[in-house]
Parts: C-alpha cells; sequence; structure tokens
C-alpha cells in the first residue's frame, strides 16, 4: 500500500486473512476480531461486516486456488460470530432501552394532562360562575346607561372583555372535560370543508387554503363539533405561526399501519389528517411542549396557550394520536391518526 494512504476495513480484513492462512500468524487473526469489534463500535452494520469476511475469502481463494477455504473458514467464523453475537445484543439491549424510555415518557405526559385538565376545569367552573354574576349585572346597568355617555361606553367594554373571557373558560373546560361526547361516523373531508367555510371570512386574505381529500373519504367516529374545533384551532395556530401570510395545505388520505411503525397506537386503518403551514417553525427546544396547556411562544396578548392543547384532547377522545414535525424556518406540519369506521 503506498506511504500516506489510508487501509479500508474490507481490505484490512483481505490482508489479515492472508497473513493467517498464508503464514499462521495468530496475531493477524486477533487484529481481524479486533477490528471487527472496533467496526461494531463505529456503528457499521453487522452485515457489512459479514460481507468482508466473504471478500477475504475469495481473494483468498483467487491467491491460494489449493487452499481449503472450508477450513479457513471454519478457523475465522468463531471470532467473526463473536463479534456479530455482540453486536446483537448491544442492539437488542439498545431498542429496549429506547422502547421504554418512549413508554415511560407517554405514560408520563398523559399523566401531567390528566391532572391539569382536572385542575383547570375545577379553575374554570368556579370562574365561570363568577363571569355570570358579572355579566348580568353589566347588562342589567348597561340598560339605565343613556346613550352616547361615556358610562355606557364603559359598560360595552366590560361586556366586550367578559365574553371573552367566557369563551376562554368554554376552552379551558373544553381541554378538562371527562364527560362522554356523541360521537357518530363522520366524514373527514365534508367536515373540513364546512369548518373552512366557517372561517373563510375571518382569515386574512393573504393566507392561502389548499385542501387534497383522497377518495373513498375515510369515516371517523367523533363528535362533529369537537372535530370542526380541532380543525379550526390548528388553522388558527398555523395563521398566527404565518404571521397572516402564506399557504395552509390541508390533507385526508387513509394509512394502514403496521405494528412496527407507531407504537402508540395499535396496528389497523387509520384515517389521516395533515394540516401543514409555511410559517416561522416550532425551535427543537419546545417542541415537545406544544401540547402543554397554557404553554405558547407567542407575545403577551396573542395566545392563551390553549388551542393545542385542545386539539390534544379531543384526538384523545377519538382513540387517535396527533404529532407535530417542525423546523425553523421551513413551517411545521400537524399529523392526526384517528381508527377509520368501516365503510357506510
Amino acid at each position: 500500500m503506498p506511504k500516506g494512504e489510508v487501509e479500508s476495513p474490507d481490505a484490512a480484513y483481505v490482508r489479515l486473512v492472508r497473513a493467517y492462512w498464508l503464514h499462521g500468524s495468530e496475531a493477524a487473526l486477533i487484529e481481524a476480531s479486533d477490528l471487527g469489534k472496533k467496526l461494531v463500535h463505529d456503528g457499521l452494520p453487522p452485515e457489512d461486516i459479514g460481507e468482508f469476511q466473504q471478500q477475504a475469502l475469495l481473494a483468498l481463494g483467487q491467491d491460494v486456488p489449493a487452499a481449503p477455504l472450508a477450513v479457513v473458514a471454519a478457523q475465522l467464523t468463531p471470532p467473526l460470530l463473536e463479534v456479530l453475537i455482540a453486536y446483537g445484543l448491544a442492539f437488542r439491549e439498545q431498542i429496549e432501552q429506547r422502547y421504554r424510555h418512549e413508554i415511560e415518557q407517554r405514560l408520563e405526559q398523559n399523566h401531567k394532562m390528566e391532572a391539569l385538565g382536572t385542575l383547570a376545569a375545577g379553575i374554570a367552573h368556579d370562574f365561570n360562575t363568577i363571569l355570570g354574576v358579572i355579566l348580568g349585572y353589566a347588562e342589567m346597568t348597561l340598560d339605565l346607561a343613556p346613550d352616547g355617555t361615556p358610562a355606557r361606553r364603559n359598560l360595552q367594554h366590560i361586556l366586550t372583555a367578559t365574553l371573552r373571557a367566557r369563551d376562554l373558560v368554554a376552552r379551558i373546560l373544553a381541554f378538562g372535560r371527562r364527560s362522554e361526547t356523541q360521537q357518530v361516523p363522520v366524514r373527514i373531508g365534508a367536515a373540513l370543508q364546512e369548518a373552512l367555510t366557517m372561517l373563510g371570512a375571518t382569515l386574512p386574505p393573504s393566507v392561502k387554503l389548499l385542501t387534497e381529500v383522497a377518495q373513498p373519504e375515510p369515516t371517523v367516529l367523533v363528535d362533529p363539533g369537537e372535530l370542526q374545533q380541532l380543525i379550526i384551532d390548528l388553522t388558527i395556530n398555523a395563521v398566527d405561526a404565518m404571521n397572516g401570510h402564506g399557504v395552509i395545505t390541508f390533507r385526508v388520505d387513509t394509512v394502514t399501519l403496521a405494528l412496527e411503525q407507531l407504537s402508540e397506537l395499535p396496528p389497523g386503518d387509520y384515517a389521516r389528517l395533515r394540516i401543514q403551514d409555511t410559517g416561522c417553525g416550532i425551535p427543537r427546544s419546545v417542541i415537545d411542549r406544544v401540547f402543554e396547556p397554557f404553554f405558547t411562544t407567542k407575545d403577551v396578548g396573542r395566545g392563551s396557550g390553549l388551542g393545542l392543547a385542545v386539539a390534544y384532547g379531543i384526538v384523545q377522545r377519538m382513540n387517535g394520536l396527533i404529532r407535530v414535525q417542525s423546523e425553523l424556518g421551513q413551517g411545521a406540519e400537524f399529523e392526526i391518526f384517528c381508527p377509520r369506521c368501516p365503510d357506510q
């Protein structure tokens, strides 16, 4: 090998096999085993390491046609098998640890969301009672205030703020709701079009909406009002992420999930809704927290941090899964999987 040239692992393995067989060098056999272990440590797939042995035997057969390759292979196989078994055990342990970690994270997230939902619902109920009193007295006093007076304008501002607070309480209650909903078969494409029609008049003209609905259109078991709320919340979130300028693409189709594809869901047929925006994206440092209630990256006064938490709760009640993929500056995509109803 020319001076200064780096020997490739497969060439090194061939050289060591030749040295072992032609010169009886036990040191070469040990070095070959050490090379295999180093390749495992570097992350080389085991099938590639096994390929080195085959290349070495073929090269030796060309150089020494009289060499009994079966004997050579028998002597070289034990150290190679030792390497591959160690690799397999380490890989299995790594997969088991990763799976346990994912399950623990999912359970921790579910417990946290349930606790927060219970707390939020309790506070919201009490707060709703107080708001009812404020709203009632403000309306009665407004009837007594003359038109055009500062007092009437102030009361109107109080009413507006109280109604906004009531809407916020309704969202908190929706997140913390534990009662059974009225679930019926609903076509996702039809619900999507209806929700976007309602939103159309309120969205900035600089926001473009695109829809792609696969046929036959999938049906899911859901409360129709909750499905529309889910779509509206995710759409408003996308509009905010784009600062009112960009494209939101809605895609509806059907996927069949195998056991190994999504550990959070059993295998089967699922309706999939994807909502993709061209916004600013979500930083990696906070992407795991976006579904937490009251967590928001928006400026003060621009959001309550409940939209995605409510969406998360709705998908949970549909026995589905919601996840997000995003890169800073590349927008975000929310992907929702829900069990598909048999065709009606």
